[in-house]
């Protein structure tokens, strides 16, 4: 895989991760307070996934994605 769709792959993966702590969170203080409108649900689990999200982009972008295709080169004193 290249550097690039690694890097694409462990976004979908924070994003997906992301999207389920926001609606957990939302659920979780739907259940805990008696009196929580929808919309502050929904602004809370916005919240989360955006703090969640950008941390693990952050996170994401310290690490280096290495090229593990084989190289293209050809075979040293081939054609000499």
């Amino acid at each position: 895989m290249s550097p690039n769709q690694k890097k694409a792959l462990a976004l979908l993966v924070a994003f997906l991760i992301s999207v389920i702590v926001g609606l957990g969170a939302a659920f979780l203080m739907k259940g805990m307070v008696e009196n929580a409108s929808t919309w502050q649900c929904l602004a809370l689990c916005g919240a989360v996934f955006l703090c969640v999200f950008f941390g693990s982009v952050e996170v994401i972008d310290l690490f280096d994605f290495p090229d593990t295709r084989p190289s293209a080169q050809p075979p040293a004193g081939e054609g000499q």
